[in-house]
């Protein structure tokens, strides 16, 4: 049971203030006797009960001081505001190589910056890396069946049949490889081919039976599908057409592999017949030559803006300086970021570069320590602390008097204003040569804003309980959640508990905060990107005990589609009926709290989404649509089931064929590692007067 607040402010302007006040006028001035508003000293009483309320109102405010002077006193501070991040992908003015044995490449600088003019406030995000567009150096041109023979050396002279000559089989691949000395991960290649054209081949040329794949780092196939966008289609007809073209996207984690003790940058074309619309080949295309070329490239970016070297002052002398950045909040400091002050070297006057820290508890006076505050952008330098026999500790080193000091680089940004939707980057600060244009082909997700004063209360809780070592499962949960702001929600399996993890291992599953993009339906945004998996890999080490391996991952995700039939109530519009089913249905099935809205079906503690584990009943489905207050009737209740993989579920190009989903009878079992997602629901509207005519 917690513990009652009084509350110091329980005076009111008109009941507790004027109203008193009137009353006790015949007390103490029996010759009053104008009570009116319009009467001078009716006001006069208003003003100082407004006064009065202004002064109770400040008082009641001093427990809440109070508590954020204990949480300075711990050394809590609140959690800065984390970036939206995405993927913006660059397209050339021409291919490139230009000319054959052409190497010239086309950079994009690390911190390019690309704008939004969706919103009246400008939203920036920089490149996280350095871009390198390279052009592609195909070396290796073979085929399954004839493996150890390469191709390539012959292509123009001899006709190359990339399946089986005689008759095409499902399985047919042949594989084209690139030198690794150009690095083309992330890179969008436009493939021509020139061929033999041939007629009535027994397949589809809009649509031919093939699949096309990368070879991963971890020895896997990744699919990848040939461009629909304008300009890009596909034009080969099946390698069919005398001339022709197509182009792919290569994923960013594309790396070079051993396929048969060869090692390059594998792709391959495998023919395999997904529709009975697409055909089957009768006779192996004949290719005459295979070009390729690079027309763009992708790369990371967040919400965010570099800023170089900015001066904050010059030093006093004094211990516990504090200066202000220009820009907050400060995103965390990558290696190369940090505070510099000035110091002479040998007669010169140079930067030096100092090192940031939690808090100044180790330093001595001689070490160069410095602390960052995220979340204003505040920099302290440590304090001088009297001892209690009189002496003076100095806690850190302080910079010389009138020394200057300076910022080498930082990044600012961040909030949820940063998650934007597909297409809404486009707009580059400046141009580049050969750069044609920008866009961000998947959602920005994962901004968040910067901690509540509720939430770092909630905070400080935990960590009182968990104090600096991770044992128990709810240690890992919380330090989890303290780690970043980009993360929603943590779970720890312990070794018993764990799900498809090694023996002895403690599971921590990770669900990022990706509100936005949920309710928007993309759920490829529950990926949990590399850095984030680092940045709490690093977190935890510095708590789990020496003896505990320790698995970082995401969880496993369900997703589900209901199919309702409903009867609206009389008056209302039908779609709004449906929309507002569907609303209700997306957010009581989704692993993260879309919104501030509690579900219909529940009540009490604050949602967060659906628990780790807990099986769905069809009967609750049922439930939650007939609670929505629109719906009368609620006729037929159909659920279906599908796994989740949030990599898998990125598709640029939305032509793919929906997969295949297994149906629910009454109950969904969900796995302890496993969390439910939505689908897209489809909900049909009849009306009373309808199902009357049918039965």
């Amino acid at each position: 049971m917690t513990l009652p607040a009084p509350n110091l402010d329980d005076l009111r302007f008109q009941s507790s203030l004027v109203d008193e006040a009137r009353r006790r006028i015949t007390r103490y001035c029996p010759e009053w006797t104008e009570y009116n508003l319009s009467d001078p000293g009716i006001t006069l009483i208003e003003l100082f009960a407004w006064m009065t309320e202004l002064m109770v109102y400040r008082l009641n405010r001093v427990p809440e001081k109070n508590y954020i002077k204990f949480l300075e006193m711990l050394g809590l501070q609140r959690l800065p505001a984390s970036s939206a991040r995405t993927e913006l992908t660059f397209w050339l003015s021409a291919a490139i190589p230009f000319a054959p044995n052409n190497l010239q490449t086309i950079p994009v600088p690390q911190g390019f910056e690309v704008r939004s003019e969706m919103s009246d406030d400008e939203v920036l995000f920089t490149t996280d890396r350095p871009l390198e567009i390279v052009p592609p150096l195909l070396t290796q041109v073979r085929t399954d069946q004839e493996f150890n023979k390469n191709y390539f050396p012959r292509l123009g002279l001899e006709t190359f049949y990339p399946f089986n000559r005689n008759m095409p089989q499902e399985g047919d691949t042949f594989y084209l490889g690139f030198d690794p000395a150009n690095n083309i991960s992330g890179h969008i290649l436009q493939f021509v081919f020139e061929c033999e054209p041939t007629e009535a081949v027994g397949i589809r040329r809009e649509d031919p039976p093939w699949v096309w794949e990368c070879l991963t780092a971890d020895g896997l196939w990744q699919e990848i599908k040939p461009s629909a966008q304008d300009g890009e289609k596909d034009t080969t007809g099946g390698l069919n057409n005398e001339n022709g073209s197509l182009v792919v996207y290569l994923p960013m984690s594309l790396k070079s592999g051993l396929l048969y003790g060869l090692n390059a940058i594998w792709l391959r074309c495998r023919v395999e017949q997904r529709n009975p619309l697409q055909g089957l080949y009768s006779e192996s295309p004949r290719v005459k030559k295979i070009g390729a070329f690079s027309i763009g490239a992708t790369t990371s970016a967040m919400h965010s803006v570099y800023v170089q070297e900015e001066v904050l002052g010059s030093s006093s002398g004094e211990p516990g300086q504090s200066f202000d950045l220009s820009h907050s909040p400060v995103l965390n400091l990558q290696p190369e970021e940090t505070l510099e002050v000035e110091e002479n070297r040998d007669g010169d006057v140079v930067f030096v570069p100092w090192k940031q820290v939690d808090d100044f508890s180790k330093s001595t006076h001689f070490d160069r320590h410095f602390v960052l505050d995220n979340a204003v952008g505040t920099v302290r330098f440590g304090p001088s602390v009297r001892q209690p026999d009189g002496t003076i500790v100095q806690y850190g080193r302080i910079p010389e008097n009138g020394r200057n000091i300076r910022f080498s680089r930082y990044r600012y940004g961040g909030g949820i204003r940063g998650n934007l939707p597909v297409a809404s980057l486009s707009s580059m600060s400046m141009s580049l040569a050969y750069i044609s244009r920008v866009s961000n082909l998947i959602r920005a997700v994962g901004g968040r804003d910067q901690e509540t004063l509720d939430e770092l209360k909630l905070r400080a809780q935990r960590e009182l309980q968990a104090q600096r070592r991770a044992v128990t499962a709810q240690d890992y949960e919380q330090f989890t959640l303290r780690c970043s702001r980009s993360v929603a929600r943590a779970r720890c399996l312990t070794p018993g508990a764990a799900v498809n993890g090694a023996s002895g291992t403690i599971s921590v599953l990770v669900v990022p905060a990706v509100a936005d993009a949920l309710h928007a339906g993309n759920l490829a945004a529950l990926h949990m990107q590399d850095s984030l998996q680092s940045e709490i890999r690093a977190y935890l080490d510095q708590y789990r005990l020496m003896t505990t391996a320790l698995q970082v991952r995401e969880p496993r995700y369900i997703g589900v589609k209901v199919k309702a039939r409903i009867v609206p109530q009389d008056f209302v519009r039908p779609a709004e009926v449906e929309q507002r089913v569907r609303e209700e249905l997306q957010r009581y099935l989704t692993p993260v709290a879309i919104d501030a809205q509690q579900p219909l079906l529940q009540s009490g503690e604050k949602w967060e989404g659906w628990q780790f584990g807990r099986d769905l009943f069809a009967a609750e489905v049922i439930s939650l649509i007939q609670q929505v207050p629109s719906v009368k009737y609620v006729l037929d209740v159909e659920i279906s089931s599908r796994p989740v993989v949030p990599m898998e579920e990125k598709v640029i190009f939305e032509d793919a064929a929906p997969l295949e989903l297994t149906p629910v009878d009454k109950v969904l079992q969900i796995p302890d590692d496993a969390l439910l997602c939505s689908l897209e629901h489809e909900i049909e509207t009849v009306t009373i007067q309808e199902i009357y005519k049918k039965g």
